[in-house]
């Protein structure tokens, strides 16, 4: 067994230091931006050139939320929360 297993039955073990973290799904993203302008904890960043914002600070997540309520496009943003908030 690895140590990346959880007790032998071979499901991958989540990194010490999983933190969670904020996913944006680009085949629905419209880059309104909005994500952007709501984050209280100013996370998301924003590419010129694709003209799609980006997370630039995923580390800085306070897992609120905001991003997924301010989006239009439902399904766009993923919050996975960090193994100490389950």
């Amino acid at each position: 067994m690895s140590n990346r297993e959880i007790s032998g039955v071979g499901f991958p073990a989540a990194p010490v230091r999983y933190r969670g973290g904020v996913k944006i799904n680009y085949a629905l993203c419209k880059g309104c931006g909005k994500c952007y302008d709501m984050c209280p904890a100013d996370i998301f960043g924003f590419d010129p050139e694709t003209k799609l914002v980006t997370v630039d600070y995923p580390e800085e997540c306070w897992y609120c939320g905001a991003c997924i309520f301010e989006c239009p496009s439902k399904g766009t943003i993923q919050l996975d929360l960090p193994m100490t908030c389950l």
